[in-house]
């Protein structure tokens, strides 16, 4: 659980990683060191989804502002960057703008956490700004990156017990 906690917060403690390396370290608890290193991750980005929801006023504020620099920014920006970058930062865009949709933003959440496009660091600010629900972001968040980390720990298992 504690490594889930602080990959949350210092991302060279990769979560991918353990999930990878349970299988091996731990090979008949492995999937409950997972579950466990998922509760952990899963906290910490509750930590940074309530402080954005907490500093969304302030965000609302300064939006206006940021937008039209952002926007100059990304005109610059398509300049500058290749046109497959550029269209990858637009569907991530495009998606994060959906996340206050019922049914939509879930879906978002649920290919952040499980795939990890886009990337969940900016997901969780992104729904906490934009003030979805907790339980929603909660729920769906733990579903994603559970199923992705066991499918992960599983298919090493596997591959590890094929190879003795």
């Amino acid at each position: 659980m504690l490594f889930g906690l602080l990959s949350a917060y210092f991302p060279p403690l990769n979560a991918e990683i353990y999930a990878i390396a349970a299988p091996v370290i731990f090979p008949e608890t492995w999937a409950l060191h997972v579950a466990a290193m998922t509760a952990g991750l899963v906290a910490g980005k509750m930590t940074h989804f309530v402080a954005a929801a907490k500093g969304a006023e302030a965000y609302t504020r300064r939006r206006e502002a940021k937008e039209a620099r952002e926007a100059q920014e990304a005109a610059d920006q398509r300049r500058t960057v290749g046109p497959v970058r550029e269209r990858l930062t637009r569907w991530s865009k495009a998606m994060i703008d959906v996340l206050d949709r019922p049914r939509l933003g879930p879906l978002v959440m649920l290919a952040s956490s499980g795939i990890g496009f886009p990337p969940l660091a900016v997901v969780t600010v992104a729904a906490g700004i934009k003030r979805v629900s907790a339980v929603t972001f909660l729920a769906v968040t733990t579903i994603g990156c559970l199923a992705r980390f066991l499918a992960t720990s599983w298919l090493v298992s596997h591959g590890v017990s094929l190879g003795h």
